[in-house]
């Protein structure tokens, strides 16, 4: 049992530095290197294109589902649609 708690205690604060990471991704992408920048767009975008002045791409999963439900106001489905 003491190992399950160790365990669950391990993953909550993986899950906390990741959010706390996550957070700050625009500031850390900011302040990095070329290379480094190339290789973080790489692991998360594909298909990169430039039509007229905007860059279009795809994200590669999972970064398509995060950035699918950041985007929305709550990520749990609403009373109404629960069984």
């Amino acid at each position: 049992m003491g190992k399950l708690q160790i365990a669950d205690e391990e993953y909550y604060i993986s899950s906390e530095y990741l959010l706390n990471l996550a957070k700050r991704a625009s500031e850390l992408f900011e302040c990095s290197e070329p290379i480094e920048k190339r290789q973080l767009l790489k692991f998360t975008l594909q298909n990169l294109r430039v039509d007229g002045s905007l860059v279009r791409y795809d994200e590669l999963k999972p970064f398509d589902t995060i950035r699918l439900y950041a985007s929305r106001q709550a990520w749990l489905p609403r009373e109404d649609f629960r069984q």
